[in-house]
Formats: C-alpha cells, sequence, structure tokens
C-alpha cells in the first residue's frame, strides 16, 4: 500500500525545489521474512531496513502522481538478503560518522503493516508505537504512518500520522 503521495509533490514547491535537482523518498521495509534464514517466530528486535526512491523534482511535480507510486511499489523489488547485509555493513562502516539519505530526501512510511505492534513481549503488545527518532529513515522530515494504540478504544481500524517539518516549512 503506498499513501497519497500529493503532500510529496508539495513539499517541493514549498522548498522550491525546482528542474533536475534530485528529490528522493525514503521508507521502511519489513525484512522478517526476506533475509536467509528468515527470522525466527517472536523475534522483537529490528527487522526492518529502509528503502530509497530517487527522481528529479520536475519528475515528481510534473508527472501523474501514480508513476510516483509506482516507483515506489517497484523499488520494493530490490529488497533483497544481499541488499539487507549490505545495508547492515554499511552501517557499521559509517555509524559514527552520521548516515543520512541526503539533503533532499523525504522520509514516509507505513508503520502499521511492520509488525511493531503485534509484538508479544510476555504480557501482551504494545500499549502504543512510536519511532524513538526522527532520524530513523535518514530524512530531516520523514512522516510515519503509525497503528492506532491499543489503548484506543474502538479506533482499530484508523491510524495515527506523525509528521516532521523543517521549521522553515511552517512558514
Amino acid at each position: 500500500m503506498v499513501p497519497n503521495l500529493s503532500f510529496l509533490a508539495e513539499g517541493v514547491k514549498a522548498f522550491e525545489i525546482f528542474g533536475d535537482e534530485n528529490v528522493g523518498f525514503a521508507y521502511s521495509i519489513n525484512i522478517r521474512k526476506l533475509v536467509k534464514p528468515p527470522l525466527p517466530v517472536g523475534y522483537w528486535g529490528n527487522g526492518c531496513v529502509p528503502m530509497y526512491v530517487h527522481l528529479t523534482a520536475r519528475e515528481l511535480v510534473e508527472q501523474h502522481i501514480w508513476k510516483t507510486a509506482d516507483l515506489i511499489k517497484k523499488s520494493k523489488y530490490n529488497a533483497t538478503d544481499d541488499y539487507v547485509r549490505s545495508y547492515i555493513d554499511f552501517q557499521e562502516l559509517h555509524y559514527e560518522k552520521g548516515i543520512t539519505a541526503g539533503a533532499r530526501v523525504s522520509g514516509f512510511t507505513d508503520w502499521r503493516h511492520l509488525g511493531h505492534s503485534t509484538v508479544d513481549f510476555g504480557w501482551g503488545g504494545p500499549v502504543t508505537v512510536v519511532p524513538l527518532s526522527r532520524h530513523l529513515l535518514g530524512s530531516v522530515e520523514p512522516c510515519f504512518f503509525l497503528p492506532c494504540s491499543s489503548a484506543s478504544e474502538g479506533k482499530k481500524d484508523g491510524f495515527k500520522v506523525l509528521v516532521h517539518l523543517q521549521e522553515d516549512a511552517l512558514q
């Protein structure tokens, strides 16, 4: 599922990013069944890695939104066991220097399907799921689609949205 992407094109316009300047999107993908061997049932450690889609500002603003959504959908096919292992190696080599996805990368990810809210720590699942840091995707302005809190009576089909914007984007 790809969320409504119109806000991404609007962000490019708001930041006055034009023409052939590259922009990118980062999102998390669940790798629990992707890695070989698969992560064991009950493993509650990190089971996600970021994926990236890059295009020009012109492409993002001028092409039909379904083409951007299709690029994102197709990028998921790049997620392989080799990709995950390469990402982990890269993290180990460059962690202390600080890792970023780039200056013009918007992060968005739908955490409703990553399994975070279904983990049982022995006393049941988490009451709520939120990122510990806005830096998880290497983006300066990530957007997280989060599952509703298990404490929210009757709101199991909805979701929460957590958005981080740069201060100058709010003016």
